[in-house]
């Protein structure tokens, strides 16, 4: 990431909201509905848009091992929440989830 030059979007950047997407992915259903939920309302949001960016930034080779961690992470907060039709539907999917 850092031979990018993106100051943005640093590998401790990334390191970082990887390891909030994976907390937030592996809370309970519960936990993930609860009300004022910061973890899931506005923190896991943001971090999974800058993984989203490193991964649209990175070769597909150098992205592959990043993308195989994420997916796992997607595939939980998938199963863990629902479609929000109320929500603009060009935001990425991950911002178009219910807190169930």
């Amino acid at each position: 990431m850092d031979r990018l030059d993106l100051s943005e979007l640093t590998s401790a950047h990334v390191a970082q909201a990887l390891k909030g997407w994976e907390r937030t992915t592996s809370l309970s259903r519960a936990e993930l509905s609860a009300p004022h939920n910061d973890w899931t309302e506005f923190i896991a949001p943001g971090e999974r848009g800058v993984l989203e960016e490193a991964l649209n930034a990175l070769p597909p080779r150098h992205a592959a091992p990043l993308r195989a961690v994420v997916d796992r992470a997607d595939e939980q907060f998938a199963a863990k929440t629902l479609p929000n039709p109320m929500v603009d539907p060009s935001q990425p999917w991950w911002a178009r989830r219910w807190w169930h």
